[in-house]
Order: structure tokens, then C-alpha cells, then sequence
């Protein structure tokens, strides 16, 4: 049953709709369409369903935004979930630093009468110039960068994150001929049914496996790049790493009738959820592999149909337009590794009970197995720890190292006297120009053995007036660094700051330098600036 409320509020309920289909995809679409056909049954609401409507199921409730007249005869009505249209809010601020999991939605979800729920573990992430954008549009890009997935709950008006919506399920079904799909799409640009590996045993002589997938009984030998690593001792141990190593499952995506996978095995009885992970069966080579369901669509006001699902073997979640894009380019994403205190998430905890451990006569390894260069070795010379994976805290539990990162900011001292151009004025607690050139403030010099080197400040100008500051580099192109700019026609208040912030890439120990400098884009017009700090940190 469909319901509409128009913007008058008066609610009617609907009839003689056809072709209504509800759309879910994860982390991605939630809407709902139908046609509505123009008939006496239907007069006295067929007028509400215009421009902005509420359509409500039992469930949830979903704003008309796409109205497709058929001449008379009716029209065909595109809805999006109202989380969607609630989120098309701007959010005009902007933030810059680092932000956990908390702090971000807090930042996206203030005022848009949603609440949140966090069920996941998720790193601390570093944001440059997030926000003046729809709120949907900066949720995306978090979900992006904290790799996490969402449930909507309308009723509670609440958005559950987790690391994966869904559940593993023993169901399964078959794949192969006889099954009817709609729509398929298959990568096989890095697939393979053969791998080799190479190590040395204990006499430092060179062992050789070699892994056959099922597969191959399908496609014949196809061979991925070898393992070369003579850490591994035992041919035992180096078999398993191949196993696990060998691209064997193509990525696969397809539209699917559920009736058609019960055709093919698929208990009657199973019942799909958004992200749920089922098995396939490829019936020739008599391997399972885990597909997940990606996408739902259905008809929330008819059970007897049979709902359609897009289910997918692709390792990472992408969007609808990036799964059409992977067959051009294969998309990789970085894996954060801990969550918004600090400490290790539940991506890294399942990676060290997968740790490949050795030992030889120097001492004892223990490695990524995604990353060779990822390790720690303990022997008489010492602790070495290599890409990272270090964390160390103080006895009252904060974290001074994470990541090997150490968690302390160093402030730099400027030049003395300050190193200050003709056109900047000391005015009080300002500095001031009404230059429209940016001019010397200040001159700094580093070591560079942090990643970032950060500036906080204030700044407003004369009515009619634009302030922009900037870091200018020392050397002889003098680029800008990073800049900021603002309109604001009076004093800042407390904690009304601006941050100018630089990648300097990866620390080498070299000596940098750069110049702080200001301007009022407005001639004539005077530009006020003060500094509160200048350090280096991450």
C-alpha cells in the first residue's frame, strides 16, 4: 500500500499504480518509483502526487523529485529515500585536521534531525577543506575514506555505521548456464589458475610448489606472477601462502531474478538482506567461492513478487558507476588501520592471526602477508619495525607513537626580529595591509621530519574587503603553498580560527623554510591577520 502526503499536508491513500519497484543499493541509492495511473479511483489523490510529495510505504518514506507525465494517462514518479533529500542540506563550514569516526559525523549530521549510531572500528582520518557541500555529498566522501557502510532506520529517524552491513549465510546456489541473468559483468584481467612459489629450506636450498586451482579445469593454465621469498622454509607453509595469494575467482556481477536462483539450488526459504554474503557454485570445477548481495530490487507493496538482486564477487564495495569503471581499471582502496582512539581495528587484529611468522639464525620475523615490506624482527640486535606498524603508550595509556607516527606537535619559532615586509603594519594585536600583494608576515625554518608543517590563525577585513593569507615556499619559485581566504567584516571570537596546512611529503631530515604572508585582495581596503601558532606534526 502507498500513501501520499502533499505539501498541504492532507494524506490520501493511493491506488491503480503499477510497475513499483524500491531500489537498494549498499552504501549507495534508496528510492522508489511507480506509475500512477490517472483514473477515477484515484481523483481524489492523483493531484497530490506532484513536485516535493511524501510517498510513504509501511516502512519508509520517500520525496517525489522526478515527475514523467504520459500525456493524460498518468505518470511515472521517482522518488529518493527523504534521508537523501534531508541531506541535501549544505553544510557551508569547513574543517581541517584530523577527525575520528565521531567527530566527522558530528560535523555532517548537526541539524539535520538524523541521529547516529557507530558499530564499527575506524582510523582517525586527516580532512583538508571538507565540507561547503551537500551533506550527502560529504557523507559519501566519509564513507569513502573510513571504508565503512550504513543501515537507514526511518522509523528512529537513525543511520547504524558498521565495517560491513549484512551477514554470512550458508545458502548457495549454482552457477552456470541455466542461470538467467539480466544484466552480467566479468574482469578477468588479473584471473589466474596457476601460481608458483620459491623459498629455501633450512640448508638454504631453493624449494619449489606449484598450486592448480579447480579452476583450471574450466579455463586451462593461466599463470599469475610467483612468490618469491626465502623466508618461507617448508613447502608446507609456502602451498598455503599460494593458496591464498592465487586470483582463481573472477570479479563477477549480475542482476538476478530470486526465482532463478532457486531454479538453481537456492533455498526456497532463504531470505536476502542488503550485504549478505551467500556461496556460489561453479558446478564444472565443483568450487565454492562467497558472492555478496550488493543491491535489492522490489516491490514493498507486493510479497508475491520476486524480488531482483545484484550480487557481486568483488573483494571491495564500489558504487554502481566505479563497478562499470573496473572493467578499465582496477581500483584499489588503502586500508586504515585503527580506530578513533588509537588502537588497533578489527582489519588489522584479523591480519595478525594471519601473520606469517619465521624464524632463522638472526632472530624472528613477523610479516603482512598482503605486503612483504611490512614486518617487525626481533633479535640480539634489536627491535626493527618497518611501514608502520608500531604503537607505543605511555603508563597512563595515551598514545605517543601510532602507526610510527609520533603523536606530539613541534611549535617553530619564527624569525627574530619578525621578518616583516613595508606594507604589513602592527596594529595592536593584529598585523595589517592594505596591500592588494601578498606581503612578509613572518619567516620560518624547519627541519623537515614530520609529515605536515601547520599555521593557526585569525583573520577579517574592512567592510568591502577580502583577507587571503599563505605559506610561500623560501625557495626561488616562491609558490604558495596553501592559502585561505575571508569576507568576515569583524573580529574573530574564541576558537573562530583559520588553519593553512602543507604536505611536505615523506621526512628526510632536510632544512625548509617558508615565509607567511598576507594581503587584502581589495586594494585600499585593510586585511587584519594574527598568528597563534606555527608547528609540525603526523
Amino acid at each position: 500500500m502507498l500513501v501520499v502526503k502533499g505539501i498541504n499536508q492532507q494524506e490520501e491513500m493511493l491506488t491503480d499504480y503499477k510497475e513499483v519497484k524500491r531500489k537498494r543499493r549498499v552504501n549507495g541509492e534508496h528510492s522508489l518509483s511507480f506509475y500512477l495511473l490517472n483514473t477515477p479511483n484515484v481523483k481524489h489523490a492523483y493531484h497530490l502526487v506532484d513536485k516535493r510529495a511524501s510517498i510513504l510505504d509501511k516502512s519508509d518514506e520517500y520525496i517525489a523529485l522526478g515527475i514523467n507525465k504520459r500525456g493524460h494517462y498518468g505518470k511515472l514518479i521517482t522518488a529518493p529515500h527523504i534521508f537523501f533529500d534531508d541531506m541535501m542540506e549544505h553544510q557551508y563550514n569547513l574543517y581541517n585536521g584530523y577527525a575520528n569516526f565521531k567527530q566527522c559525523m558530528d560535523f555532517i549530521f548537526n541539524g539535520t534531525g538524523w541521529k547516529y549510531i557507530n558499530q564499527g572500528a575506524f582510523a582517525a582520518t586527516d580532512f583538508q577543506n571538507f565540507g561547503d557541500d551537500t551533506r550527502s555529498a560529504l557523507l559519501q566522501t566519509a564513507l569513502n575514506r573510513y571504508e565503512a557502510e550504513m543501515e537507514i532506520n526511518y522509523s528512529s529517524k537513525t543511520v547504524i555505521f558498521k565495517n560491513k552491513i549484512g551477514k554470512e549465510t550458508d545458502a548457495q546456489f549454482r552457477y552456470g548456464h541455466n542461470l538467467k541473468t539480466f544484466e552480467e559483468d566479468t574482469d578477468m584481467s588479473n584471473f589466474a589458475t596457476v601460481i608458483r612459489g620459491y623459498g629455501k629450506d633450512h640448508n638454504e636450498k631453493e624449494i619449489m610448489v606449484e598450486y592448480v586451482s579447480p579452476m583450471a579445469k574450466i579455463y586451462g593454465r593461466i599463470h599469475q606472477k610467483p612468490i618469491r621469498d626465502e623466508r618461507f622454509k617448508s613447502k608446507e607453509t609456502l602451498l598455503e601462502k599460494c593458496k591464498r595469494e592465487i586470483n582463481d575467482v573472477p570479479d563477477t556481477r549480475f542482476k538476478v531474478s530470486i526465482v532463478s536462483l532457486i531454479e538453481n539450488g537456492l533455498s526456497p526459504l532463504h531470505k536476502f538482506g542488503l550485504g549478505d554474503y551467500v556461496y556460489m557454485l561453479y558446478e564444472e570445477a565443483d568450487v565454492k567461492v562467497k558472492i555478496r548481495v550488493i543491491e535489492i530490487e522490489d516491490d514493498p507493496t507486493d510479497p508475491t513478487k520476486a524480488p531482483i538482486v545484484e550480487l557481486s564477487t568483488f573483494k571491495e564495495l564500489k558504487t554502481a558507476s566505479a563497478v562499470q569503471a573496473q572493467f578499465k581499471q582496477t581500483q584499489k582502496q588503502v586500508q586504515q588501520l585503527m580506530d578513533d582512539g588509537g588502537n588497533l581495528n578489527l582489519a588489522l587484529k584479523r591480519l595478525y592471526m594471519n601473520t606469517e611468522t619465521f624464524a632463522d639464525n638472526t632472530g624472528v620475523w613477523y610479516i603482512d602477508p598482503e605486503d612483504k615490506n611490512r614486518y617487525v624482527h626481533i633479535g640480539a640486535g634489536g627491535l626493527d619495525v618497518h611501514r608502520g606498524l608500531i604503537r607505543v603508550e605511555r603508563e597512563d595509556g595515551f598514545a605517543t607513537i601510532i602507526g610510527g607516527a609520533i603523536q606530539y606537535g613541534f611549535d617553530i619559532a619564527g624569525h627574530y626580529p619578525p621578518y616583516r615586509g613595508i606594507n604589513v603594519v602592527e596594529d595592536g594585536w593584529w598585523l595589517t595591509s592594505t596591500h592588494d600583494v601578498l606581503d612578509s608576515c613572518q619567516f620560518y625554518t624547519f627541519e623537515h621530519k614530520t609529515r605536515y608543517v601547520k599555521l593557526k590563525a585569525q583573520i577579517f577585513t574592512e567592510e568591502g574587503g577580502e583577507v587571503e593569507i599563505a605559506m610561500v615556499s623560501a625557495d626561488s619559485g616562491q609558490r604558495v603553498m596553501s592559502k585561505v581566504s575571508s569576507k568576515q567584516t569583524s573580529a574573530p571570537s574564541q576558537n573562530d580560527d583559520v588553519d593553512l596546512v602543507y604536505d611536505l611529503g615523506v621526512p628526510n631530515g632536510e632544512l625548509k623554510s617558508f615565509y607567511f604572508r598576507m594581503r587584502n585582495k581589495v586594494k585600499g581596503k585593510k586585511a587584519y591577520a594574527r598568528v597563534f601558532r606555527v608547528w609540525l606534526e603526523g
